[in-house]
């Protein structure tokens, strides 16, 4: 191992994405030998991806970020690229349209799944639909009483104040593990329910044809009802980072499950 040995999280905003960050490594990181690090990045995934993408990824995105972000250069002083092994991107769906100029939405994010589909090169990136108050969104042990499992395009401006009103959990840095396992085995609810499973999903089938690209192939099927399917990307992480072991301690299988 290196002597240096970090993991970083870039992350879109100031506020909320680094305070579920911190919780986060306090609920499930507490015992780790490598440093983690959140990385404002003080812009969305769409234009930092055309800055690598105009560069033809001859730049890598720490050398970007520091450029870019004058705040992060001190977070950044005497780490390179070497020096982190992974790299996780978490953004927003919301909003995209506007920030994506000449390229095509749908094509942007479709190559953007694909540049950004390994934590140990380019780095991984996770999806909040619509946006990351996605994670406080969710009613116990139910895939989301049905309507709840969506939101209206034409309503993507409201949603923060929608989630915050139906939420239990409004406040991230007090999550605790049985908070997250609840919202882990909704998540898994959710899933079941995006692919039009009629029982909750198994972890095999979870591990065989789960992931972001397909995640956004089926929030497709969505976007053309004019809705979005709520969906954490941090549930998302987790799952894939933990695996069968966090898998087997929240998922709970329930009988009469049902599709949204």
């Amino acid at each position: 191992m290196e002597n240096k040995d970090y993991k970083v999280f870039i992350v879109e905003g100031k506020a909320r994405e680094p305070l579920i960050i911190d919780n986060i490594l306090k609920v499930f990181f507490k015992q780790v030998k490598f440093k983690i690090i959140t990385l404002p990045a003080g812009q969305n995934i769409y234009m930092l991806w055309k800055k690598l993408k105009e560069d033809d990824f001859d730049t890598d995105i720490i050398e970007v970020l520091r450029e870019e972000n004058e705040e992060l250069k001190e977070q950044l002083a005497g780490l390179q690229r070497d020096d982190f092994s992974e790299i996780y991107l978490f953004f927003d769906y919301d909003g995209h349209q506007k920030n994506l100029g000449e390229f095509d939405s749908k094509d942007a994010i479709e190559q953007m799944l694909i540049s950004f589909d390994n934590e140990t090169e380019n780095g991984k990136l996770y999806i909040s639909y619509p946006m990351v108050e996605a994670l406080r969104d969710f009613e116990e042990g139910q895939c989301g009483k049905k309507d709840n499992c969506f939101i209206a395009i034409e309503k993507g401006d409201d949603y923060k104040a929608i989630s915050a009103a139906r939420s239990h959990y409004q406040q991230f840095e007090k999550y605790d593990y049985l908070i997250w396992k609840e919202i882990i085995n909704v998540f898994v609810m959710r899933i079941s329910c995006l692919i039009n499973c009629k029982e909750m999903i198994s972890y095999e089938k979870y591990l065989e044809d789960i992931n972001a690209a397909e995640i956004y192939k089926q929030e497709e099927n969505e976007i053309l009802r004019k809705r979005v399917f709520i969906l954490s990307a941090f549930s998302e992480f987790l799952l894939d980072y933990f695996g069968a072991k966090l898998w087997r301690s929240c998922v709970k299988y329930i009988d009469d499950y049902k599709m949204c």
